[in-house]
């Protein structure tokens, strides 16, 4: 009994160490949820107005990505989710980039959650079908390297306001890797941009909504 006493104890404080090393990516990712559910919630407020816009864009932007080819799909999509990396980038360099960093994740999450809630709103069973095979998996994976590269970005952030006064040299080093981390942020992006246009291409007309 005592045995599996300390056994507990002992998971429990690999687990609460866990958390504590973890704790920016799980603050991340509920600045993102947060953005889900407010983007979500934004569309069961039955606002005309906002859905006749979000109603057109979303038209406009499926019109155009059907009247693309392969490698102007994969553009569009990569772009979109590179914006998102260039400024959190940019933000990582900022000794105080920190808010500016949070509020990317939340950004993300209300695009993504006004989006998939106004296509299940506006097309039910259809637009599920397109959320589930067209939209969302891209959009989580994406999601997911953002949530990454913000905590790249805050721990940057982080380590400049530390350091000013301290040696270049260590500075250099930090800028370095942080390049070297969003290259590999910015080349899996791609390679889900890819993946993206290719599921738009199989799937668009099967699950089409418009």
């Amino acid at each position: 009994m005592k045995f599996k006493s300390i056994s507990l104890n002992r998971q429990l404080s690999q687990y609460i160490l866990t958390l504590k090393e973890s704790w920016r990516i799980v603050l991340l990712l509920c600045l993102f949820i947060c953005g889900l559910i407010i983007g979500s919630y934004a569309i069961k407020c039955n606002d005309s107005l906002l859905y006749s816009q979000l109603d057109e864009i979303l038209k406009e932007s499926i019109i155009k990505r059907n009247s693309m080819k392969f490698f102007n799909t994969f553009l569009d999509s990569f772009i979109t989710d590179a914006v998102f990396l260039v400024i959190t980038f940019a933000a990582g360099l900022c000794a105080i980039g920190i808010p500016a960093i949070s509020i990317m994740p939340l950004i993300k999450g209300f695009s993504v959650g006004i989006t998939g809630a106004y296509i299940y709103s506006a097309y039910s069973v259809k637009g599920v079908c397109y959320c589930l095979f067209v939209f969302f998996p891209a959009q989580i994976i994406s999601s997911a390297i953002l949530i990454f590269a913000c905590n790249e970005s805050f721990y940057m952030s982080a380590d400049l306001f530390s350091t000013l006064n301290n040696n270049s040299l260590k500075e250099k080093n930090l800028v370095r890797l942080y390049l070297t981390r969003f290259g590999l942020f910015l080349l899996f992006s791609a390679v889900i941009a890819l993946t993206d246009a290719f599921i738009y291409r199989v799937f668009s007309s099967v699950f089409a909504i418009i």
